[in-house]
Formats: structure tokens, sequence, C-alpha cells
């Protein structure tokens, strides 16, 4: 038994970010805050939208050099499911980020 424990132990430790985001709520599912927490490590510094749909959080938001970031993360885990950068500068975050 005391292996086991060890053997998860370990496990848990070299666990990406994310899951342990996800084992430290508690909950079957990331917060909002860590969702926007990992949005953030990926370059996102305002959040326009974001919502819980269809088992994945979808986060739109704006880079600090002004271009649009879609961010879409599994409920549970917190991996990035998908990753989409505008190319160009948005109106709307050159509005929000000054």
């Amino acid at each position: 038994m005391k292996r086991i424990s060890a053997a998860l132990i370990a496990a848990a430790i070299a666990a990406p970010v994310p899951f342990a985001f996800a084992q430290s709520a508690g909950t079957d599912t990331i917060s909002r805050e860590q969702a926007i927490d990992i949005a953030r490590q990926k370059g996102m510094v305002h959040v326009l939208e974001i919502e819980l749909d269809d088992g994945e959080w979808e986060i739109e938001g704006c880079t600090a050099d002004g271009r649009e970031l879609e961010i879409d993360l599994h409920r549970r885990t917190g991996d990035i499911l998908k990753y989409d950068l505008d190319r160009d500068t948005d109106d709307d975050c050159l509005r929000v980020i000054g």
C-alpha cells in the first residue's frame, strides 16, 4: 500500500500544472480563475469573454501587442485544445489595452 501511495505522490508531483489545478480544486472542472491563469501564462493580458461550453473553457482575449487570442481548454485537465492568435492587431483589443 505504501508503494502505491508513493507512486501516486510521485505522479502528482511530476504532473503538468493544469492537472495539478484540477486536483487542487477538488472538483471535476478547473475553476474559471484557473482557466484564466492558464490563458495568462500563454500571453493573454486581457480577457474579453470566457465561458464553459461543451466541456471546454472557451477564452477570448487580447495580447499585450493588441492581437486577439482565442484559447480553448479541456474542462478537467486544463490542456490546451485550441490556440488561435490573430496575425494582425484587433480594434477591440487596442481599445481595452490602451
